[in-house]
């Protein structure tokens, strides 16, 4: 009987360590796959060397619900023009904030509010800064950078 009582503790211990063990490898395999993830994700894609135009301008803009990644801001005038000869996708542009004071609040929300915003496009087409490569490729679009913000209600 103590033969059998030692074998089955050591049965039973043998297994622990082997399923712990393992279980500590699934945990690194996890890791490592997470931070090749991380990696792969980590190039701004954005050129910093793009400048602001002289022109200020004061926009009302909606935020536009896309299937896939894309400029998601359209003037309110646009968005309400229903001529079907202008590729509406093409009147979408990129915001940015020029302090993180001006970044969009939680309370935001897309389908009751748009925004009137102050600001400058950038000269040339590309990505809002410090934008960061992401799976799904992004189209340049204009950029604009705003330097003040209100939030509207969209019945107004």
């Amino acid at each position: 009987m103590n033969l059998i009582v030692k074998i089955f503790i050591l049965s039973v211990t043998s297994n622990l360590l082997v399923c712990c063990g393992q279980t500590r490898r699934n945990v690194q395999i996890k890791q490592d796959s997470q931070n090749q993830t991380d990696q792969k994700y980590t190039k701004v894609i954005s050129d910093s060397t793009n400048k602001l135009t002289d022109k200020m301008e004061q926009l009302e803009v909606e935020y536009t619900v896309w299937g896939f990644a894309c400029p998601n801001w359209i003037q309110s005038k646009d968005n309400q023009n229903n001529d079907s000869t202008v590729n509406y996708l093409s009147l979408h542009f990129y915001i940015e904030p020029a302090s993180k004071s001006l970044e969009l609040p939680a309370n935001f929300d897309p389908e009751k509010h748009k925004l009137k915003i102050k600001g400058k496009f950038y000269e040339k087409e590309d990505y809002p800064q410090g934008t960061v490569e992401i799976e799904e490729p992004m189209p340049k679009a204009k950029v604009f950078r705003y330097v003040e913000l209100k939030i509207l209600n969209k019945n107004d």
